[in-house]
């Protein structure tokens, strides 16, 4: 029996093996169209695009009856044959459809216009005449082609010449810049507008404009003004021949800020923000000698705050430029930031960072990259807050974005310094992050001592849980990680702890931790997770004694709520008796991520940190509460009282 069934085995295992081999030869399939925005003219006629695939298409649904589509579907390589009625319209048309592999989905959109009469060209001027110096120009230009369709070419007159950069057609302007003429005879070079016809017509469509720039020294040399002067100017071209010196403090290169944007600063700490038309080359904090004249003053945006820029900056407006290996940020505390701090780079001192736990971001790394969550994951894990402390008991927050490669490296615990961009964030998933924050450009910018000795602060009491098992279910409280066995930290009208879901229980859930191995980035059972609230009900924290303690007092957690239904308005609270309570400060919670909702959340927890008053030094028991203040939940409704909101660490630090 065994013997004839021998061949049957056999060859069932060779249809699986050949099998998982097709399996594994499987690849992803590829769709290019050959023009993406084809441009036809009014009388209509037949258009055709290249499609270049490895698979089955199909042409999707057009809703405009004036364009004819001769074959909806097609297999590998070929053409899509289209036909467009002639356009009598004085307006053009255009029409967006896609093109579809059908079996995996994947797209190219392809957007067609068919013009309204002839193709035309008409620059505003032939000839224009230029200065020496790097400038910005715009030419009237008139046309009735969408840019797109439209191609430029310079031609110089002498070769290897490449001074007139930056060409591009946008709202009826012809918009170039000339860089900087260093020679002793003027140059010329010529512009050429023409239309990309696909049409199959032979159209002699075009334009063009003589640039001729004077040769170097028939301008004065710029002035150098101060940068208060600079800022001060209107947006806009600037049409001043003045010029700016300082060092490169930002060279546009770090993952932590944005790429390609320029910082250059003052010995007054005064900063400014400058864009290239190409890639510029700097050493950290060499001095530069900029010239400005012709660039734009412009604005970008980076959380919800806008920031002056300027754009249009070549490598022709670097004047001089040296190495300046003496010069060093300005060194200061916290309370010393002003809004004049704004993009400067500064180095606070004596500082640490509040929770002394986890990476520089503590979100779950499976968002970042979930497609799920595609369409707002960016959004959530980006712009990562840590809070930091100084001596004096200020507070602000490190920013850290997820491109950082050193982002899952474990903060450092003791005090020192960090070195960064003075910025604000108003408009980050964390919400509204006070003041000021610092961004670090490079990991060595935070120049903080590993060890927990050399900081200036002691642990007073902390709720920190490594990964807890084993206790019995409505144990009354579970053990501060560092400080008095008395210290209790629960939840009011709470029948204990629990390892699974339990109504008015406290229960523990895995908490996100960066410094920790894994895609999912969790620490097992360490987070505090509880579903009965409403206004009045409140975390407390008692049996804790500040005897002897006469310096500065911070408060830190760490906490977040359900994604679109946990509540959202807390209070922070202190008492000495139980009875009578003063609050700190109010702060909001945001919904922790999950699939399919909106940009409303974040990928882990929000820590924050608060200065505790003084009332509280030298105390026999003092008493903290984070009280739920209303019923509004993280998406601004209201919430029911089953709703949940977590809390993953708590702790309470005095200076030495």
């Amino acid at each position: 029996m065994l013997s004839a069934m021998y061949p049957v085995a056999s060859m069932f295992l060779l249809l699986l093996t050949i099998w998982g081999c097709s399996k594994e030869l499987e690849v992803a399939e590829t769709l290019e169209v050959s023009n993406l925005d084809p441009t036809v003219l009014a009388a209509g006629g037949a258009v055709s695009l290249d499609i270049t695939s490895n698979a089955s298409w199909k042409v999707g649904k057009i809703d405009v009856s004036w364009l004819h589509v001769e074959n909806t579907a097609g297999e590998g390589d070929g053409q899509l044959r289209l036909s467009c009625d002639e356009n009598d319209a004085v307006e053009s048309r255009t029409v967006e459809f896609f093109v579809v592999t059908t079996k995996d989905g994947t797209y190219q959109k392809i957007v067609l216009t068919q013009l309204a009469t002839d193709p035309f060209i008409e620059i505003g001027q032939n000839e224009l005449e230029v200065g020496s110096r790097p400038r910005s120009h715009a030419v009237q230009l008139n046309t009735n082609i969408p840019a797109g369709a439209i191609r430029a070419e310079i031609l110089y007159e002498e070769e290897a010449e490449n001074w007139v950069v930056g060409v591009n057609v946008e709202d009826g302007t012809l918009k170039f810049q000339t860089t900087l003429n260093s020679l002793a005879e003027e140059r010329v070079a010529t512009i050429i507008l023409s239309y990309e016809d696909i049409s199959g017509q032979d159209l002699d469509v075009w334009d063009k404009i003589t640039i001729t720039q004077m040769a170097s020294g028939n301008e004065p040399p710029s002035e150098t003004v101060e940068f208060s002067y600079v800022k001060g100017l209107p947006l806009g071209e600037i049409v001043e021949n003045i010029s700016i010196i300082g060092n490169i403090v930002s060279t546009g290169t770090s993952d932590n800020f944005k790429k390609n944007t320029y910082i250059i600063q003052n010995g007054n700490s005064s900063a400014i923000a400058f864009e290239g038309i190409e890639n510029l080359t700097f050493d950290k904090y060499d001095k530069v000698h900029l010239l400005l004249d012709g660039a734009q003053i412009e604005t970008f945006e980076d959380c919800g705050v806008q920031y002056r820029v300027i754009r249009g900056i070549s490598a022709a407006n670097i004047l001089e430029r040296t190495a300046n290996v003496g010069f060093t940020p300005p060194t200061m505390h916290i309370s010393e930031l002003t809004d004049a701090h704004l993009l400067s780079v500064v180095t606070l001192k004596d500082v640490e960072f509040a929770m002394p736990h986890g990476a520089y971001t503590n979100i779950h790394e499976y968002y970042a990259g979930e497609p799920r969550v595609e369409a707002y994951s960016d959004y959530a894990t980006k712009h990562y807050p840590a809070p930091i402390t100084d001596i004096d008991g200020d507070n602000m927050y490190l920013i850290t974005n997820r491109e950082v490669t050193y982002r899952r490296n474990a903060v450092p615990k003791g005090s020192g310094t960090i070195t960064g961009v003075v910025v604000k964030i108003m408009d980050s998933a964390y919400g509204d992050l006070g003041q000021y924050s610092i961004r670090h450009l490079e990991e060595s910018d935070i120049a903080i001592n590993p060890n927990r000795a050399n900081g200036f602060s002691e642990i007073l009491v902390e709720w920190e849980l490594p990964p807890t098992t084993g206790f019995p279910n409505g144990t009354p409280n579970l053990p501060a990680t560092t400080g008095p066995a008395s210290a209790t930290l629960q939840k009011d009208e709470g029948t204990g702890f629990y390892s699974g879901n339990t109504l008015n229980g406290i229960y523990l859930i895995d908490k996100y931790r960066g410094d920790v191995s894994g895609s999912g980035t969790a620490v097992s059972k360490s987070c505090y997770n509880v579903n009965s609230w409403g206004p009045g009900r409140y975390w407390i924290m008692d049996n804790v004694s500040t005897l002897g303690i006469t310096s500065s007092l911070s408060l830190q957690f760490e906490a977040n709520s359900a994604t679109t239904s946990g509540p959202r308005d807390f209070a922070v609270e202190y008492s000495l008796d139980g009875d009578n309570w003063t609050r700190i400060a109010a702060y909001q919670l945001t919904g922790q991520i999950a699939a399919n909702v909106g940009q409303d959340v974040i990928a882990g927890f929000k820590v924050f940190t608060y200065r505790l008053p003084n009332e509280l030094l030298n105390k026999p028991n003092i008493k903290i509460r984070l009280m739920n203040i209303n019923n509004t939940s993280v998406t601004g409704g209201t919430f029911t009282s089953t709703t949940t909101s977590r809390l993953a660490h708590f702790s309470i630090k005095y200076n030495k």
